[in-house]
């Protein structure tokens, strides 16, 4: 078997475990059980991420994309297992646990990536500098960094201090932070770090910023603290300003290229 064949196919078992895991219970407390399926805007987010990162094990050509949107979903279940770390993982249901297996589908796509010898191609430093979306994708990994040390909820605790043992949340936020900062930097020193590896970091980030923002719309938003928006806009802007960039660059070029009047 290739190793392009087998990440595809370990790329549709961390989809299968994903999607079901929407059925599975989270979290039990008190005598009572949650699921994702119970949350309808986390539900539909991760049931668009994961059907779209079919596309992957499907291969019809769409692989960064898909590769992209199954590495976001791993960072959206990444979430609840973190604010349950470590003193209350017993809390945590099939459905916490079976979602962490979509980090096969960052995996798998790693693994086909390298089986087809596939390489990005690197902008200059200079055009890279000039790029006001990067720009603002380096200020979203600043918002998360200032996000962590502000309420997660009106009133409660920061997020540094949010999950059941103290700093396990806190600290992977700070982790995705750091690491968004360091492939955006990279991006500003051609062929230091490619493209794709900066979409999956910023990718995984993204969903676990936006986890708190999602699970509650549209019911409960005017709950969230200061923590939660932060981080949400900033893992928007690092996602959507690598994303962006490209389209930004290839626009600019084609309006360089129009014969002036």
């Amino acid at each position: 078997m290739s190793r392009t064949l087998a990440g595809r196919g370990v790329a549709a078992v961390g989809i299968a475990a994903g999607l079901v895991a929407l059925g599975l219970t989270l979290v039990r407390f008190g005598g009572t059980s949650a699921h994702y399926a119970d949350r309808g805007a986390a539900f539909a987010f991760l049931l668009v991420a994961l059907s779209f990162a079919s596309y992957l094990p499907a291969e019809v050509g769409r692989d960064t994309p898909a590769a992209v949107a199954g590495t976001v979903a791993f960072g959206f279940y990444l979430f609840s297992p973190a604010a349950v770390a470590f003193n209350q993982l017993n809390l945590l249901g099939a459905g916490g646990w079976l979602g962490l297996a979509t980090v096969l589908v960052p995996l798998g796509a790693l693994m086909v990536r390298s089986g087809e010898h596939a390489t990005d191609e690197q902008r200059s430093p200079v055009e890279a500098r000039r790029d006001p979306l990067l720009g603002l994708a380096a200020l979203g990994a600043v918002l998360v960094a200032v996000g962590v040390w502000l309420p997660i909820f009106s009133g409660e605790p920061s997020v540094w201090n949010a999950s059941a043992s103290g700093h396990a949340l806190g600290l992977l936020v700070l982790l995705a932070a750091v690491l968004n900062g360091v492939v955006l930097a990279g991006q500003f020193v051609s062929g230091a770090i490619s493209r794709y590896a900066a979409l999956l970091v910023t990718g995984a980030s993204f969903g676990l910023l936006v986890a708190p923002f999602v699970d509650n719309a549209f019911s409960s938003l005017d709950s969230l603290g200061a923590g939660s928006w932060l981080l949400a806009i900033g893992g928007l802007l690092s996602f959507g300003g690598l994303l962006g960039a490209p389209l930004g660059a290839r626009r600019r070029a084609a309006l360089a290229a129009q014969p002036t009047v």
